[in-house]
């Protein structure tokens, strides 16, 4: 049983790379209710202060964020010529509640993901075999389950344009694949990203047979971190972290 379990594995974990992803018709994202002020930042920009020019016009505004950077509500640093989404106090519009380095958010983000096992009544029942064997075989099948345990690059690269291209993400499937102990997950595929009321949205849309405009649907993440080359955004209660890899950051 040992020697049929060694072959199913080995022959599962055979897969084939992804093909490349089909293109999705993008939709036209409104942002209905966004308060957020959108400008470049200009010389003057430190720490504290954000020196706005507004895209509505008008001269550039020194603006106070030393308590959004208290509360941790500073997105990126600032430097000149940087697009800035920037929400202001209701009552003191020179005062930052929260700022966005949309700039900062331009390039390609990764994360490893690790395979997860299957449901018991889709895989292998390794369980039930490892009741029959020795111990000198159990290591070895653990052994072997380890070396199954492979991330795989999954991410997102985020445009200047607002379109999103995913990248990575889980292997081509193959005839072998429900033989195999371990799955990857999939990859959320999107087409847009926004900036709304400090927070960001990823759009993603798909044109259905009978549908005369594509179908949109929306994940709302909240900003964790984002410097140079860390993020982190929260989905619901999950934390994901991305890297930025290198020499990304020019993407148009």
């Amino acid at each position: 049983m040992l020697s049929v379990l060694m072959v199913v594995i080995a022959c599962g974990t055979k897969q084939q790379e992804p093909s490349q992803e089909e293109e999705i018709p993008i939709a036209s994202y409104e942002a209905k209710g966004d308060s957020m002020l959108y400008g470049l930042a200009c010389d003057g920009c430190n720490d504290s202060v954000l020196v706005f020019l507004s895209d509505k016009g008008g001269d550039p505004i020194s603006m106070n964020m030393l308590n959004a950077m208290r509360s941790h509500r500073v997105f990126g640093r600032p430097e000149v010529g940087d697009r800035m989404a920037v929400m202001v106090s209701p009552e003191d519009s020179t005062k930052v509640l929260v700022a966005v380095d949309m700039d900062m958010l331009r390039g390609t983000w990764v994360y490893d993901q690790l395979p997860h096992r299957k449901d018991p009544g889709r895989a292998v029942n390794v369980d039930s075999i490892r009741r029959t064997l020795d111990e000198a075989e159990v290591r070895r099948i653990d052994s072997l389950f380890a070396s199954m345990m492979v991330p795989r690059e999954y991410g997102y690269t985020l445009k200047r344009d607002y379109s999103v291209m995913s990248v990575g993400g889980p292997p081509r499937t193959t005839s072998l694949d429900e033989q195999t102990y371990v799955e990857y997950p999939p990859l959320k595929r999107y087409n847009e990203w926004h900036i709304f009321n400090g927070k960001i949205i990823f759009s993603s849309s798909r044109m259905g047979e009978k549908d005369s405009k594509p179908k949109v649907m929306n994940d709302t993440a909240e900003f964790v971190i984002l410097r140079r080359d860390t993020m982190a955004l929260r989905f619901g209660d999950t934390v994901r972290g991305f890297r930025l890899k290198p020499d990304t950051t020019t993407v148009k």
